[in-house]
């Protein structure tokens, strides 16, 4: 389903997608001791322009749009990707290790985004993404999040793994 849905641009299934993310930021919810009153935002590993002009579209940003949209929950765009990587599928955790520092950065635009919203609290970011294989993406990106926003809980929700 991923592989029509990423790779042959059946975006049909996005919705699907975020129903079934539904289920892991519910799981979140559970077992996170943060309090509900918490402001929730929602954001995505970015692609490079490259990947980009191939697909048609970004995965992980219209999954996370699609699950804002159920969850009543702000998107917002805060991470770049400063160069293009190859597949990561096709390498090893340690060359995914290396091949991603320096990939991503912040995004200004989107940082603004983030200190115009009404946040009382701490915020608690969700970094969406299609698969999760070793996690070197989601800890680069969470990485990134955190120097940038040292206030905020990163968490990773991904529709596979």
């Amino acid at each position: 389903m991923l592989a029509r849905y990423k790779y042959r641009g059946d975006e049909q299934l996005c919705d699907l997608f975020a129903e079934m993310l539904c289920y892991s930021y519910a799981l979140t919810q559970q077992t996170d001791p943060t309090p509900r009153r918490t402001q929730e935002i929602l954001t995505y590993v970015p692609l490079s322009s490259a990947r980009l002009v191939e697909r048609g579209f970004n995965q992980a940003e219209q999954m996370a749009q699609s699950l804002g949209a159920k969850l009543r929950l702000p998107v917002v765009p805060l991470l770049l990707r400063n160069r293009h990587t190859e597949k990561q599928s096709l390498k090893s955790r340690n060359e995914r290790l290396l091949d991603l520092q320096h990939v991503f950065a912040i995004d200004l635009v989107g940082r603004e985004q983030l200190t115009s919203l009404p946040i009382t609290t701490a915020p608690r970011i969700y970094i969406i993404d299609d698969v999760y294989t070793t996690g070197s993406t989601l800890a680069e990106c969470a990485s990134i999040i955190q120097e940038s926003v040292p206030f905020a809980s990163v968490y990773g929700l991904t529709w596979a793994r």
